[in-house]
């Protein structure tokens, strides 16, 4: 009985001490986790001008494969969602057939925003819901970004876009 009681008392000790060094209130946690950038929605992973590291077209050093990322793989129950830059004149995105006899010809994608009209694809997000787009499953696209940069010059990128079939529930049993 006196080993529990006496396991008790340090035990009981113990958390008073953890307790009082850590004199911090919630609302003190709270504002050291706000100060930290962490509400921001991004992370500065250096103390330079950040400018530097946000070239846009036209920009000297802007280096045009960087529009889009080599490779997109979207569920055919998912959304793609791309954005060009803000800071260009003009926006064309263009879906071709990879597997086409004719891989210049654009296929006509509807947008998830039915505003847009299928074959006007000249705004600056790029938002398709596979489902209604009209794109097919399994299958492979190239999708083209052409823009044209805040002094006029002309920047122009390529992606495949893999739309793969979603597995409702399929285990490999």
């Amino acid at each position: 009985m006196k080993r529990a009681s006496a396991f008790v008392l340090s035990v009981s000790v113990l958390v008073l001490l953890l307790a009082s060094a850590c004199n911090n209130s919630v609302e003190d946690m709270l504002d050291d986790y706000n100060k930290g950038g962490f509400n921001t929605g991004y992370v500065t992973i250096s103390d330079k001008d950040e400018s530097e590291y946000e070239l846009e077209p036209d920009d000297s050093g802007y280096d045009q494969t960087k529009l889009l990322y080599p490779t997109y793989t979207v569920f055919d129950i998912g959304t793609l969602n791309l954005a060009a830059p803000a800071s260009c004149q003009s926006f064309k995105w263009v879906v071709t057939d990879l597997d086409s006899d004719d891989t210049e010809e654009p296929i006509a994608v509807t947008y998830y925003n039915e505003d847009y009209p299928k074959d006007s694809q000249t705004t600056k997000d790029f938002v398709v819901h596979i489902p209604d787009s009209g794109l097919e499953s399994p299958h492979t696209y190239v999708l083209t970004l052409t823009v044209v940069g805040k002094k006029g010059g002309v920047y122009k990128d390529a992606a495949q876009l893999f739309i793969v079939k979603f597995n409702y529930g399929v285990t490999n049993d």
